[in-house]
């Protein structure tokens, strides 16, 4: 009997991939009309997610996964400027307690996901790492920890934080006329430099066995890039938005066989976990007040474990110095990119190796 032909099989899956990233565009965009934060990502994942749920095929090939996470990492090195860079020094003492707060908001929740809510190890730990979503879920992807999981803790934190910040600093830091510069994004010379070196390191990091290699490597590339003043520039929104929805597919299709009563435990779980990580985070906020001459609006936005994007627009919006609170946001976002990979060899030391 002939084998079926290869033809037919790819035409499918093209079919499945062009429905899934429909599906995701949707989601996205209408979180992005009402507001939400990391919309592309958050309404991608919901919409699959619902999909998924339903029972639609949905799949992401892995070797287009991996060219997202190339794109993605470069796009995160884009953070780091000269001026970033050359400010960090300035505030030692709220970059030793960020340091200290990032460890304690870490090892407090995924205490509180692996002894209370009793998820596994690598679920709570990546559940509980603050402010790097994306980078987390890209690493936690080539593991086994439960996507479902840890995606639904990380929106939950993100969320609560949007809506509670604002209310809590306004009355602080009113908004007052500051104007948000405009993002400038990478010419053909700039893209061509940023996609070459990129994809060069990502592929040497991967090679070596790095976890998240593509990812990592890609993200330290561009860093050190925009850091030195090379490139100045970040990738194009035409280049984001479609890895945004391709990692809401990543995430989503993991709902494939969920029942809603996980779904009910995961929700009040992550709750839980939001209520830890952010208590421990105020404590290294009042630390830093007493310490030093900074406001409680500064502390509250460089210390939140929120997403690094989310953190810096919100210090615009209510005219908090956005270079302190982007310096902080960035200090801890290179801290955890660099820490991980050695967080992820020391569990496969442990527990085994993490490969599904």
């Amino acid at each position: 009997m002939d084998a079926p032909s290869p033809r037919p099989l790819m035409l499918n899956g093209l079919m499945i991939l062009i429905g899934a990233f429909g599906v995701a565009a949707v989601g996205g965009g209408v979180f992005h009309l009402l507001g939400f934060p990391a919309a592309w990502v958050s309404g991608s994942t919901v919409a699959i997610a619902i999909a998924a749920l339903f029972k639609m095929p949905v799949e992401m090939p892995n070797r287009l996964r991996d060219g997202v996470f190339v794109l993605l990492g470069i796009s995160m090195g884009s953070g780091v400027s000269p001026e970033t860079v050359e400010r960090l020094p300035h505030w030692p003492i709220s970059l030793m307690l960020l340091a200290v707060t990032v460890v304690g908001v870490t090892l407090s929740t995924t205490l509180f996901f692996r002894w209370v809510a009793r998820w596994s190890w690598r679920t709570a730990l990546f559940a509980s790492v603050p402010g790097a979503m994306s980078y987390v879920i890209a690493l936690a992807v080539e593991t086994n920890a439960d996507l479902r999981r840890v995606s639904i803790a990380q929106t939950v934190r993100l969320m609560m934080l949007i809506v509670a910040l604002p209310v809590a600093i306004a009355g602080i830091a009113p908004a007052a006329g500051v104007v948000v510069p405009p993002i400038h994004t990478a010419g053909p010379i700039d893209m061509a430099i940023l996609l070459v070196v990129g994809t060069a390191a990502g592929l040497a990091a991967h090679k070596l066995r790095v976890p998240a290699g593509l990812l990592t490597g890609a993200f330290l590339s561009s860093a050190l890039l925009h850091g030195a003043g090379i490139v100045t520039t970040n990738l194009p929104q035409w280049v984001l938005i479609p890895c945004f929805l391709a990692i809401g597919i990543v995430i989503g299709e993991r709902f494939k066989g969920t029942d809603l009563d996980m779904l009910r435990q995961a929700l009040v779980a992550s709750l839980g976990g939001f209520v830890v990580g952010t208590t421990f985070a105020g404590l290294g906020v009042i630390a830093v007040i007493w310490l030093t001459d900074i406001e409680f609006g500064q502390a509250a936005l460089a210390f939140a474990p929120g997403g690094l994007e989310a953190m810096i627009a919100l210090s615009f919006a209510l005219a908090v110095d956005p270079a302190f609170v982007a310096a902080h946001q960035l200090f801890r976002f290179v801290a955890i990119a660099l820490a991980m990979p050695a967080v992820m060899g020391a569990l496969e030391r442990r527990f085994g190796s993490p490969k599904i």
